[in-house]
Formats: C-alpha cells, structure tokens, sequence
C-alpha cells in the first residue's frame, strides 16, 4: 500500500517545525553568556558587568555567588566550559580568591561564598552555619589548637578549634596523617586544596604545598560536628 503524497508532505512539514524550534530553543539558550545544563556549566562572559554576572549565574544555573564586592561599573571577561564544580573553581581562581565555602543541595550546588581578598575586592559573606542534632556517634577529626604566627594558616584566616577535613583531596582522619601527606607535598610546590569545618560550615582554602602552620591534635568528636 502506497502512502498518499499528502500525508508524506505532512509528515515532512511536522518534522520541519520541531527543526525548527529545536534550533530555536538551542539558540536562545546559547545566547546567554552563561548557562548550564544538568552537568556542563558554560561561560561566555565579555566585559560583563559583576552585577549582571551574579545574576545570570542563579537565573541560568541556580547558583548564588555570594562575597564578591565590586563597583558598580567592574566587569568580567571570562571563557571556560565544563563540569560545574570544576568550571567554578577555575573561576575563583581567575578572581583570585584564595578561600571559599561550596555549599549543596544534595549533589546540587546551590551557592558560593567567598571569604578571601585578592586582586579583586571581597566582602565577607553573612555568616552560614549547619543545624544539626546531637548524636552518640563518633569520630576521629584533627583539631587546631593553635596557630603559627606569619604562616600560611594565620595568611588566610584558620582560626583555633577549625576542624581540618581534608587536604590536596585526600580526607584527613588524623594528625599523624596530615603531618605525613603534608610532608610528602612539601617539595612539589604546587597549590593544593585544605578543607575545614568551622561552626557546622566547610571552607575552602587554596594554599601553597608544604608547611600550613598549625599546632593539632587527633580528637574524637560527634560525626555531625564536621558533616
């Protein structure tokens, strides 16, 4: 059986239309010069506004950038794309912010707060804290006890009684532990990644490998003190 001409030109005008918006849509959506898609954030940004920048970012991404103090008419130029998380700390590094905290909504990044000053003028954000119920569970954490004066950790604010999480990546359950991963980074002299809890809160801190400048000691506290 022959399929009528009428119906195949149909079937051809239908198939053009949703060409059509698809294109349609794809364009409008690449017009921005950010957004995002479930897992890519994408950033075209040219002489834009700081202002304008913040806003896009949580209107296309659902993202608030939150510390970053600028003047009404600072802009910025910036190109990248990739996975979001690692898309927005190559961000922080083109503004040179040296801590920030990431915080989630489950695996969602929800917001950015910035608490570093560098090239660019930052203003400390209102401070985050997490709600949490006690719990009998406990774990082994590394505590700060004190801090070395001129060291990296006074530089950029570690305060006495931080929870230090992780460093380079690698989760820190020990003093002992963190001595020795900072030991074997001591002569690479690259930048690596401290992670600590202050209040229920996660920071984090971009700092020079080797020595961080802190007296610590291994205690035990309750698991939802640092998660």
């Amino acid at each position: 059986m022959q399929v009528k001409p009428k119906i195949i030109q149909l079937i051809r005008i239908t198939f053009a239309i949703l060409l059509m918006q698809w294109c349609n849509s794809s364009l409008y959506a690449n017009s921005y010069p950010i957004h995002c898609n479930d897992t890519t954030l994408t950033c075209n940004a040219a002489d834009l506004p700081v202002s304008e920048f913040e806003r896009l970012l949580y209107q296309q991404c659902g993202i608030r950038l939150l510390g970053l103090k600028a003047q009404d008419d600072q802009r910025i130029t910036y190109q990248a794309q990739g996975p979001i998380l690692e898309t927005m700390k190559r961000l922080l590094r083109y503004l040179d912010a040296e801590s920030y905290v990431f915080k989630f909504n489950g695996e969602q990044l929800t917001h950015v707060l910035i608490y570093s000053r560098g090239k660019t003028s930052y203003r400390r954000p209102r401070h985050y804290s997490s709600q949490s119920n006690n719990t009998a569970n406990k774990i082994s954490a590394v505590k700060v006890l004190d801090i070395v004066p001129d060291s990296q950790a006074e530089v950029h604010g570690f305060q006495k009684n931080d929870y230090i999480v992780e460093y380079d990546s690698i989760p820190i359950k020990s003093a002992s532990q963190l001595v020795s991963v900072v030991k074997k980074k001591k002569n690479e002299r690259q930048r690596v990644e401290v992670v600590l809890v202050r209040d229920g809160s996660r920071q984090s801190y971009i700092l020079n490998s080797g020595l961080i400048g802190v007296r610590i000691q291994t205690v035990r506290i309750p698991e939802n003190t640092i998660r």
